[in-house]
């Protein structure tokens, strides 16, 4: 029963080692059977035959046009992603240059308008503050008209 299970076993193996996809120990295993074997060695000559005559066939090659088409929107996608990656950078940088800006335009207005007491003032921090929470609304405003935008040219690229 066990030499019928490694006949068995060796048959499924036969295609596999004509095509020399086997490691060592099972390609030791497959030539030491067939050499006991007749009708193993038969169907592995057979197996290697069909990988021969498979071998001669000219390999397919892609039309000219396909490849161009191919590359052309390989080329097309790596230059949108690039495209984007630049452009979030350069909206990170946008935004972190406004918010710096905003975050000393308010104290430099008052320097220049009415010197240093009034920095050091009690009504500097109110004003402050207040100023801060009307940059932030209007921050918010356009961070969602920016987002809708992008989301409107993302289905226009879509649809296109």
């Amino acid at each position: 029963m066990n030499a019928m299970n490694e006949h068995d076993e060796i048959q499924r193996l036969l295609s596999l080692a004509a095509a020399d996809a086997l490691d060592s120990r099972e390609d030791q295993r497959v030539a030491a059977h067939v050499r006991s074997c007749s009708a193993c060695a038969e169907e592995l000559r057979q197996w290697q035959e069909m990988g021969a005559a498979l071998r001669r066939l000219p390999t397919p090659q892609a039309a000219p046009s396909l490849v161009t088409r191919t590359i052309a929107m390989a080329q097309t996608a790596f230059t949108e992603e690039c495209e984007r990656r630049f452009e979030r950078k350069l909206l990170a940088l946008g935004v972190v240059f406004s918010w710096v800006l905003v975050a000393l335009s308010w104290p430099l207005a008052q320097l220049f308008a009415s010197g240093w007491m009034s920095l050091l003032g009690v009504g500097f921090a109110q004003k402050w503050e207040n100023f801060a929470a009307f940059t932030a609304l209007c921050w918010l405003a356009g961070s969602a008209a920016a987002i809708f935008l992008s989301r409107y040219r993302q289905r226009e690229r879509r649809l296109a």
